[in-house]
């Protein structure tokens, strides 16, 4: 394994794969740019193609492209090893994981077959049709569906249960595992009667992290006059932390990271509508809170940030302390009226 993981690092460049996420400049034989590890005014970040390595002179960081993906994709040593390999078209000749990163990969698939089974119903089958009036009023069009991966989870209690279950053969745990269904009160079996699926009824919304791997979802209700809260997100999981993600970001990351500027808006659909009107550098926070993470993730391709969050009670003050948590990141902020 140790000859394969020399021959895949080999096999890519480390100035192309940082200068995907990072802005790099040519400097004599090495390249530098702003460290995406801590904040700078001056470049301090430097990397050199001859012996494939990176090192901050500010923050003391360095390696190889293997610790540089690991650490800013926020990726185990199994991911990344995968990732790259991947990107070099080479086979690994064994399964590289552990238990753990084994487990995490099935979670991942999970996620990835349920954004297909929402995005299928919302499409294709006639249980979506509601959603896609509901849709159609809000203005959004079948390329943003498709672009963002928006789907419908039906109003049925063991809808995707059975999906991912009866038929796909997953352990119903890994669908516990990142928030899929909910266990009833008292229940400790792993049958259709002991949990039930957690989205019904709802606009489905993929939540990724900054590589597009779904890690979780956000579902919106059709009506708003149903007595339950317009939006439920999956929980806090191995996988999904809300005060890291940014919706739209990992679809939009390179228009962000080529206009070096960044609109932030609160909601899914606020970001859809933006972006159908050509603002193809948008985000949304999913609420009002701006937080440090989603501060330091944009700040690695932005210098400049437009706040766009509502004109309510909430959005102003979710406005000041976004203004507030920036600060150390010495960012350019603007605030839309």
């Amino acid at each position: 394994m140790a000859s394969q993981i020399e021959e895949i690092k080999s096999a890519v460049d480390i100035v192309q794969v940082i200068g995907e996420r990072v802005n790099l400049t040519k400097a004599g034989k090495n390249f530098k740019g702003l460290c995406p590890f801590h904040s700078e005014k001056t470049p301090s970040f430097f990397v050199t193609p001859e012996i494939q390595r990176y090192k901050c002179f500010g923050c003391g960081k360095s390696g190889d492209v293997l610790t540089f993906v690991q650490e800013y994709d926020s990726l185990t040593f199994a991911e990344a090893l995968e990732m790259l390999a991947k990107r070099a078209g080479i086979t690994l000749k064994r399964q590289a994981f552990s238990p753990e990163d084994a487990h995490r990969k099935q979670l991942y698939e999970v996620l990835h077959l349920a954004r297909e089974y929402f995005h299928y119903v919302l499409t294709e089958h006639k249980l979506g049709e509601p959603a896609r009036a509901y849709l159609k009023t809000r203005g959004i069009t079948g390329e943003t569906i498709k672009t963002f991966g928006l789907g419908y989870a039906p109003n049925s209690w063991d809808g995707l249960y059975n999906y991912l279950v009866k038929k796909k053969k997953y352990d119903v745990r890994e669908l516990e595992d990142v928030g899929l269904v909910i266990r009833k009160t008292g229940s400790r079996g792993t049958g259709a009667g002991d949990v039930y699926d957690r989205f019904r009824g709802r606009i489905m919304f993929p939540l990724t992290d900054a590589q597009g791997k779904v890690v979780g979802f956000s579902g919106r209700v059709l009506d708003p006059e149903i007595k339950e809260a317009k939006y439920i997100n999956s929980p806090e999981t191995q996988l999904y932390h809300k005060s890291e993600l940014l919706f739209g970001y990992s679809v939009l990351k390179n228009f962000i990271r080529k206009e070096e500027e960044v609109l932030v808006v609160e909601g899914e659909l606020d970001a859809l509508s933006s972006y159908q009107a050509g603002i193809q550098n948008v985000v949304a926070i999913k609420g009002s809170a701006l937080t440090e993470k989603q501060i330091r993730l944009l700040s690695r391709s932005v210098k400049r940030v437009i706040l766009a969050l509502d004109a309510d009670s909430a959005g102003v003050e979710a406005t000041k302390r976004a203004i507030e948590t920036a600060r150390p990141f010495e960012l350019s902020l603007r605030v839309l009226p």
